[in-house]
């Protein structure tokens, strides 16, 4: 079969559906993934069609060159125009609601909240093609050594929203704190690759030959998890970490107290709650010793 993967617009989103291509690609199926992101690493993923998300207009044209379709469900005007396409549909749910999505089919998964993304894509797949493991199918080039620079620490303080991100001077201290114990703290930006990594290749190629991560909620932080980076996550919400933090090698994730998230104000000011003290400590305890 001709299987189309929409995904949502996260680099996340793509790097963790991308189990779904490469497990259907093994077992016989011509599989394109649509995602913004994922033709940056062609290098990596040399061996898939990569293609960047349909337009609207496009939508309607699918059926022509695709048996199936298998749709991360992001509520977005997209989702809905593929939802009404004449082909099999197979509904990836972050969440479900019959009055907003409708009744659930066969088709349909609905993710397990308290489990990683990476665990939920599995899971859908085994339910609809029968076997499934973690692999994306990302392969390092040949050239690169794992893990070559262990002292370099890659810090990613920023995100897709400004809302999810822990304060830029709060990881310049921590980066203070890791140069005085010998390491090389190097910060990147989700908004701003410097032109050593104009595109997603030399970023993965950069976290992979470096000794450990640290960084907000967001899709460098999934890329660090595949590659077996040790890592630490700063996040807004444990619930929504619970779902969303990185699904392969797992990281260390740091989130405000519960008590805190149930009031407005916590959650406006959840940065407030997670000290450079507390950061320092995780990454010492948890994150360091592995590299």
């Amino acid at each position: 079969m001709n299987i189309g993967i929409i995904t949502a617009q996260g680099l996340g989103d793509g790097l963790i559906f991308h189990i779904a291509a490469h497990h259907l690609k093994k077992i016989g199926h011509h599989v394109t993934t649509f995602n913004d992101h994922l033709p940056g690493f062609q290098k990596w993923l040399s061996e898939y069609h990569l293609l960047k998300q349909p337009s609207l207009s496009a939508i309607s044209e699918l059926p022509k060159h695709y048996d199936a379709i298998i749709l991360q469900h992001d509520n977005l005007e997209k989702s809905w125009k593929v939802n009404n396409l004449p082909i099999p549909t197979f509904r990836f749910f972050g969440s479900h609601s019959i009055e907003k999505h409708g009744t659930l089919t066969d088709f349909d998964y609905i993710a397990d909240r308290t489990k990683p993304m990476a665990f939920n894509v599995v899971q859908a797949i085994q339910k609809w093609f029968g076997s499934c493991d973690f692999v994306n199918g990302l392969i390092p080039p040949k050239h690169l050594i794992f893990k070559k620079n262990r002292q370099r620490i890659v810090i990613h303080h920023s995100s897709s929203s400004l809302l999810r991100n822990w304060p830029l001077s709060k990881f310049e201290k921590v980066a203070q704190f890791l140069e005085a114990e010998g390491y090389e703290p190097f910060f990147i930006s989700a908004q701003d690759h410097t032109p050593k990594f104009s595109n997603l290749d030399d970023l993965a190629s950069f976290i992979f030959e470096s000794g450990a991560f640290l960084g907000n909620d967001s899709g460098p932080g999934h890329l660090a998890s595949y590659l077996n980076i040790p890592s630490l996550i700063i996040g807004k919400e444990f619930h929504h970490l619970a779902l969303w933090q990185p699904g392969w090698r797992p990281a260390s994730v740091i989130t405000p107290p519960l008590w805190a998230t149930h009031f407005r104000w916590g959650r406006t000011h959840w940065d407030q709650f997670i000290t450079t003290k507390k950061i320092i400590k995780t990454l010492k305890s948890k994150v360091l010793k592995s590299i």
